[in-house]
């Protein structure tokens, strides 16, 4: 769904609001409120706060294409909420309540040149470059005896971190090394998602060497398969390119990556977690099989259930009815179960459609919409559908188009900030 272009001289130079929300959704990613018995993201209340500020600022806008896409979305959630309610059922209005809070940015397009969009990604690898450092020597103090800690739960009070996330999760179990979470990412595999999204950028842009070998090598000791499927599809895209010459970027990176997991137990790791999916006591059997096993079967419970399922949020205590609480929820059957056919078609293929275009704008996201549809717990996962809109729908499609007026991508990714930002 095309957003209609604003003339160039209405595109802001700075991207203030952009670079608030990007950098919130690392430093408050574990950072907590009690809300209904429950526990609500910081992020998301700033997130909506830098929204509204964006519009009332005029850095942001109203991208009406969308907006009438996401009252489509709003209303079949809310509807098929309503109905169950009318029948007896007991959906989860907080359920709901998250779905209304964590799309409204599916609406909202930034109004930015194409300087200030470098800025804003120019400010993303610099600071996963940095999340880079921090992952391997993470790794490296455990490797030589020190024991592993949590280092934001010194300074943070235990109440306003996020429960229900495996943040310092073993290589394997019984192991005394953890995989490294960044210090301030939920989980590891949160981590590896927003490094193999830089990566996957930097190799797009045709960033350096040095860059893309620090955020590939950082990586590793994640021990997480998410960076690994963002990344990927990027570099089949742009093998299929008249941007093949990036690739050259990866190679040292590759070299250095496969050093660090041989030279320590992560390769050994690596290779067991690839086969491990037919195993239904691991993450892999959680995330890609056994969601589609436990929770499309109920869909055919009866035509109610088909027509607009079994109520928002009754995925979780299916599941935990079932025994498999640690089974993850991917959109397609939580989608299925909880709104049937009808979410299928008024929230499914509505986001579907509006993604899958954005995306083809900006190739270097195709892994992150994979991920978004298939291997995460996405629908409701605040971090996830951050990650998805902000750079799927909210940054704005410039570089790499030949005759368009764009700048190369040497060009963006070298581009100054703007005089009044440098001072």
């Amino acid at each position: 769904m095309p957003t209609v272009a604003r003339p160039a001289s209405l595109a802001r130079s700075a991207a203030p609001c952009s670079i608030a929300l990007l950098v919130s959704s690392v430093v408050l990613q574990r950072i907590g409120v009690s809300v209904g018995g429950g526990q609500l993201h910081l992020a998301v209340p700033v997130t909506l706060a830098l929204l509204a500020v964006g519009l009332r600022t005029g850095e942001f806008r109203l991208a009406w294409s969308r907006v009438r896409a996401l009252a489509v979305v709003w209303f079949v959630a809310g509807a098929c909420t309503l109905l169950q309610l009318a029948l007896g059922g007991s959906p989860s209005l907080l359920s709901l309540g998250f779905v209304l809070a964590l799309y409204a940015m599916l609406g909202v397009a930034a109004q930015l040149s194409p300087a200030a969009v470098a800025s804003v990604e120019r400010v993303f690898l610099r600071m996963m470059a940095v999340f880079a450092v921090v992952s391997v020597l993470q790794m490296a103090v455990q490797l030589v005896g020190v024991p592993y800690e949590d280092l934001l739960a010194r300074v943070v009070p235990e109440g306003l971190l996020l429960g229900e996330y495996r943040t310092a999760d073993p290589i394997a179990y019984g192991e005394a090394l953890r995989r490294s979470n960044g210090v301030l990412f939920l989980e590891p595999s949160f981590l590896s998602l927003y490094l193999g999204l830089a990566a996957a950028l930097a190799v797009y842009r045709g960033g350096r060497p040095l860059l893309v070998t620090v955020l590939l090598v950082g990586m590793v000791p994640p021990l997480a398969g998410s960076g690994v499927v963002v990344l990927l599809p990027a570099l089949l895209l742009v093998a299929f390119s008249g941007r093949r010459r990036n690739l050259l970027a990866v190679v040292p990176a590759v070299l250095a990556a496969v050093l660090l997991a041989t030279l320590t137990p992560l390769g050994e790791r690596y290779i067991e977690r690839s086969t491990e999916a037919g195993d239904t006591r691991t993450s892999s059997s959680f995330r890609l099989v056994q969601p589609y096993a436990e929770l499309l079967p109920p869909v055919a419970d009866g035509p109610l259930e088909a027509a607009i399922g079994h109520g928002a949020g009754t995925a979780d205590d299916h599941l935990a009815e079932q025994g498999t609480p640690d089974v993850t929820q991917p959109i397609v059957p939580k989608i299925l179960f909880e709104y049937g056919v009808v979410g299928a078609i008024g929230i499914l293929l509505v986001l579907l459609v509006v993604l899958g275009s954005g995306v083809r704008a900006r190739p270097w996201t195709a892994g992150l919409l994979l991920l978004y549809l298939y291997v995460n717990a996405s629908f409701l996962e605040a971090t996830t559908v951050f990650m998805t809109l902000f750079w799927i729908t909210l940054m704005p499609a410039v570089g790499g188009r030949t005759g368009s007026g764009s700048p190369t991508d040497a060009e963006l990714a070298a581009s100054p900030p703007p005089a009044h930002q440098s001072r």
